[in-house]
């Protein structure tokens, strides 16, 4: 009997580690797999909270920004940026 409590929390904790390493790995080629290769994606460059709701955002899409207006239910597009700006 001690022998099956040993084996069990053996393989237990084995496939715990399996699962976590497994997931880490995911995790991790996920995010920064995609982004490599790829230079047109979007990006948050500024944020700043105006209220509890309403936001306004920076973004960066490819070589691009924009200036986004953004609260609960809507979401506006103010101005494209360019150098100076």
């Amino acid at each position: 009997m001690n022998s099956y409590i040993i084996h069990f929390a053996t393989y237990t904790l084995a496939m715990i580690g399996f699962i976590v390493i497994a997931v880490y790995i995911y995790k991790k080629t996920m995010y920064t797999g995609a982004a490599q290769g790829d230079k047109n994606y979007l990006k948050i460059e500024n944020a700043l909270r105006l209220s509890a709701s309403k936001t306004v955002y920076v973004l960066k899409a490819g070589s691009e920004k924009f200036l986004i207006a953004a609260d609960s239910s809507n979401t506006t597009l103010l101005a494209k940026l360019n150098e100076n700006n």
